[in-house]
Formats: C-alpha cells, structure tokens, sequence
C-alpha cells in the first residue's frame, strides 16, 4: 500500500485529540429500574469526563431470562419508557438509544452485543451496568478478554459493597472499573 503524502504550513502543530470531547458510553441494562436519579448521575459523570456518545443498549426479554432475571417487562414497553425519560433531560453528551437486540428478538451473548456496540461507536468504550448486571457479565468466560478492552462504571447501592459482593474476577480487575454513586 503507497503511503499517502501530505504537506503542511511550517510550523504547523495539529490538534491535540484528546482535548475535545471522545468516547462511548454503553448503557447495557434491562431499564426494568432505571431511575431518573441513576440517568442524572449518569448524565453528569459523562459530561464531567467529556464523552462524546452516550448509547442506551436495552437488553431483551431472552437475554435477561438467560442472566436468570424471570419477570421482565416487554421489550417495546421498557425502550419506549426510557425514550420518554431521555426526552425530559437536557445535556450536551449525544444520546442514542440502539435498538440491535429489539431487531434481533432473541438471546444476545455479551460478546455479541459488545463486539456490535465497539464496530458502530468510537473508542475508548465505557460500560456502565448495576452490580448485579456486572457480577453476571464477570462470570462469562469472556469478560477477561473484554475487560482489558472497555472501562466499566458500575452502579453501587448507597450503603456501599463488601468484597463479598463482588465476583472474584471483579476483584481482580479492580483497577478497570470505578463505582458510580
């Protein structure tokens, strides 16, 4: 491949990437819960660490069966509830909600729905989950892989998580994830 040739102005020095806004966030929840409370502590802590995209990844009825959570509310019903919440707030973070597993109608592994959500939004990837969605996604044999590949934010309860809260593979990778309050 020929290496593609440029000239620039003397003392040309290019922009710092970094300094503006970068990254996706991916909210990878079933919004059975989702309050407005955890969208505004949300919504603040991307725009306090200029993200660029901030994605909604609604989980289906099948892929929360699987992660062992029963009595789930309809798909269409959970997304439109969380359309009608995201119109009610203002930001300057870019808000999307994907609706890949709604075209899907089935189960949708982890893998899967990651490796999707890094093709189609920009790097560095965020993902935030509860706690007891993260503890769930630890046990796959392929949260290793992407645990080196995205930064979780995970939402704690008020009263705070002993050691014996978190999964093990959790703890070791505790340098890859921050709480969000």
């Amino acid at each position: 491949m020929a290496k593609q040739v440029s000239k620039v102005p003397y003392g040309y020095v290019p922009e710092d990437e970094r300094k503006g806004k970068r990254g996706s966030v991916w909210v990878y929840d079933s919004f059975e819960r989702f309050d407005e409370q955890q969208l505004a502590a949300l919504v603040h802590m991307a725009e306090d660490k200029t993200i660029a995209k901030l994605v909604f990844y609604p989980l289906h009825e099948e892929t929360l069966r699987r992660m062992g959570e029963r009595e789930a509310a309809p798909y269409y019903r959970r997304t439109d509830e969380l359309e009608a919440k995201l119109e009610q707030i203002e930001t300057r973070v870019d808000v999307t909600v994907d609706r890949f597993e709604g075209k899907r109608k089935k189960y949708t592994p982890m893998d899967t729905a990651f490796r999707y959500l890094a093709e189609k939004y920009a790097a560095p990837h965020f993902v935030w989950v509860t706690l007891e969605t993260a503890n769930k996604l630890a046990a796959f044999d392929s949260f290793e892989a992407w645990i080196k590949k995205v930064r979780l934010w995970i939402d704690m309860p008020s009263g705070g998580v002993s050691s014996a809260e978190l999964h093990p593979r959790l703890q070791a990778a505790d340098t890859r994830w921050d709480a969000v309050t």
